[in-house]
């Protein structure tokens, strides 16, 4: 489990399946700026059973806050296959939870792991260029952006943009640097 303030990163465990099948599964909580997803609650079921959510190449976590209530999904993977850059993916599922720096929290929290415990100098995000709401947070946490990827992401119908951001090891030691004075 990794602590922050407001809330917790926790693994993802049998107890949570149902409430994550619904909550992935429903369109509306994914908002504006993700694809719609569908997955069986079979399919689930079989993927936790093989990994927990949890392996070399993928992690995904839940945001959870001090109660233990789910706030949404944090994760990360293997940006690409010729380097060892991350991209994380994070969701905050309730609009009543969102604008509250859950998000920018649950990224700092996994960014600081991420760089202290693997052998890693990038991290990266990607997101529509619609997305306010995570180029916010991506700002907020240190990341640049570094340009746009045309028509990258189907979404609604319609190939569009996406922003990539990034945030190196030395621009994070810095920032982690300051938070300790």
């Amino acid at each position: 489990m990794i602590n922050g303030k407001n809330i917790q990163l926790r693994l993802i465990q049998q107890k949570d399946l149902f409430l994550l099948y619904e909550k992935i599964n429903d369109p509306g909580l994914r908002g504006d700026h993700l694809p719609a997803m569908l997955i069986s609650e079979v399919q689930l079921q079989e993927m936790f059973v093989k990994t927990g959510f949890c392996n070399e190449e993928s992690t995904r976590l839940l945001i959870v806050d001090l109660q233990d209530n789910l706030l949404g999904t944090m994760h990360f993977f293997k940006a690409n296959t010729y380097s060892d850059a991350v991209e994380l993916s994070f969701l905050i599922f309730s609009t009543l939870h969102r604008n509250k720096g859950y998000a920018a929290e649950a990224v700092t929290l996994i960014c600081h792991y991420l760089f202290s415990h693997r052998r890693l100098n990038r991290i990266q995000l990607s997101m529509a260029v619609s997305n306010e709401g995570s180029r916010r947070v991506a700002e907020k946490c240190g990341f640049k952006l570094e340009g746009i990827a045309r028509g990258s992401l189907f979404l609604a119908g319609k190939d569009v943009d996406m922003h990539i951001y990034s945030l190196l090891r030395d621009e994070w030691a810095k920032t982690a640097n300051k938070e300790m004075m």
